[in-house]
């Protein structure tokens, strides 16, 4: 199709323009189909262009949160800065499309990678050329999701984590004193484990006046951060900050207290996930949620923020008349 444009003549009807473009398949490709059909038969059941997901991804896992294009060259500008320079057939109305293309590709990635997708693009010549590898990586993708989605559904371990703020800083706890303390030589916030019975609340509140004795009035949830490491072991902890508490900083038998000016705080020693999650203390957005992957202790995939969708109002609903 892209030799057929190349070599069009100059001039071009817009009726010539729409009849090309009706015969060019937008979906249900051959590519599509090639690693579709291998996909089927190692047993794995996916969607179409799926409707309800941004950007109606070729192949979609939705419970996986896993999108799959399969991007023609042409269309989607493989190489587009030299690849343009053919392009010698009616180029005001070519190129500007493909450019488009190539943004909107961007985008779609973008708001995908927001709703916590993990979006994975092969072009054509690697799905005809290479086809061994690329079956191989979207299968990896789909088992590495099955276990992080495994995992997540088992979650027993759940803790809170709290940053109390004033005159621009926030009190971190420098882990020191505990023997066999997986923390022990980073600062992070205070909190720890829920105990039975209590809510997320509950349990910074106690917590924070069992390791700092102060007294909490006001806390703001600001989101769940679920930690899977080595992809087995998984918690979630909620987090909160306040600026609302009274009392004078007693002695913490886990470590020393201290206050650290808001833009000094990632600077120091900590966990590579707290960084992450750190910076959103500031945001006004809606509560959200992020995922840290672990491997061998060190960081290896974040997914999110995503941000809890806020309901919209709904229209009052007007009575059927009675017949």
């Amino acid at each position: 199709m892209a030799a057929n444009i190349r070599t069009m003549g100059n001039k071009r009807s817009q009726e010539v323009i729409s009849y090309t473009m009706s015969r060019i398949k937008g979906k249900n490709t051959g590519i599509e189909m090639k690693l579709r059909k291998a996909l089927t038969e190692k047993g794995y059941r996916y969607q179409c262009n799926s409707g309800k997901v941004f950007g109606h991804p070729d192949i979609v896992f939705p419970s996986l949160r896993l999108a799959i294009f399969c991007d023609s060259e042409f269309w989607h500008g493989y190489n587009f800065e030299e690849a343009k320079k053919h392009i010698h057939s009616n180029e005001a109305y070519w190129l500007p499309k493909i450019e488009r293309n190539i943004q909107r590709d961007i985008e779609v990635n973008a708001r995908l990678k927001e709703e916590g997708y993990r979006v994975l693009r092969y072009w054509g010549f690697e799905i005809n050329k290479d086809f061994d590898r690329v079956l191989k990586e979207v299968v990896e993708a789909i088992e590495e999701e099955k276990r992080i989605a495994e995992c997540l559904s088992n979650i027993k371990e759940r803790t809170t984590i709290g940053y109390l703020e004033k005159d621009d800083s926030y009190l971190l706890l420098f882990r020191n004193k505990k023997e066999h303390d997986i923390n022990e030589g980073k600062w992070i916030g205070v909190g720890g484990h829920i105990e039975e019975g209590e809510t997320p609340l509950d349990c910074i509140k106690r917590e924070v006046k069992e390791e700092t004795n102060l007294d909490v009035h006001k806390a703001k949830y600001l989101g769940k951060i679920d930690f899977l490491s080595d992809f087995k072991n998984a918690e979630r902890m909620y987090l909160f900050k306040s600026s609302s508490f009274s009392g004078e900083i007693g002695d913490c038998n886990e470590g020393e207290l201290k206050w650290i000016p808001k833009d000094k705080v990632t600077d120091l020693p900590m966990w590579e996930g707290d960084k992450v999650f750190l910076p959103l203390l500031e945001s006004e957005k809606p509560a959200f949620s992020l995922k840290l992957i672990y491997k061998e202790g060190k960081l290896i995939r974040v997914i999110g923020p995503i941000y809890k969708k806020e309901k919209k109002p709904h229209g009052k609903r007007k009575k059927r008349a009675k017949n």
